[in-house]
């Protein structure tokens, strides 16, 4: 297999925020999105390696979740709002109640990143740092950082487009 310089194409950033999970266009980033999946783990000590001081015997994986970090330099307000709530079918500047649950409360959001090439379509997520915006005389960027689970199906992640 040869080697190749991969381009996934403009990245159109769609979120799913409202009750029906309809797909709306968020914007476009400055320089692409940042996508980084992280792995849970846990090392099995045994005597054979010195237990708990040595190499582990074995490893088990507990499952993956990832981050998605958006830098916007275009972007649907009325859209940026709804993700600014934090929660599907939220309200800026209303914080949810105290104890809601993201996954049982289906107060998560489907995020798209929708590239031509490779689109990858997260299930469950929602902003879970900051939320970041600037505003002066220069053009604003809008950056946040998603965090994306696996959906009641077992599933972090999809090419699906609708």
């Amino acid at each position: 297999m040869a080697h190749a310089v991969h381009v996934a194409g403009k990245a159109l950033v769609k979120v799913g925020t409202g009750a029906a999970g309809v797909l709306e266009e968020l914007g476009y980033t400055r320089n692409g999105v940042d996508i980084r999946c992280e792995g849970f783990f846990l090392n099995v000590p045994g005597d054979e390696n010195g237990g708990e001081h040595g190499p582990p015997i074995d490893v088990q994986i507990f499952g993956e979740i990832a981050h998605v970090r958006l830098e916007l330099t275009k972007w649907t307000v009325v859209v940026a709002d709804e993700i600014a709530s934090r929660t599907k079918d939220g309200t800026a500047g209303t914080p949810p109640t105290p104890g809601t649950l993201m996954f049982a409360g289906s107060k998560a959001i489907r995020l798209l990143v929708a590239t031509a090439t490779t689109p990858m379509n997260f299930l469950r997520a929602f902003p879970r740092g900051a939320i970041e915006i600037n505003k002066g005389t220069r053009y604003s960027a809008l950056v946040c950082e998603f965090e994306c689970h696996k959906d009641a199906e077992g599933v972090l992640y999809n090419a699906v487009i609708v």
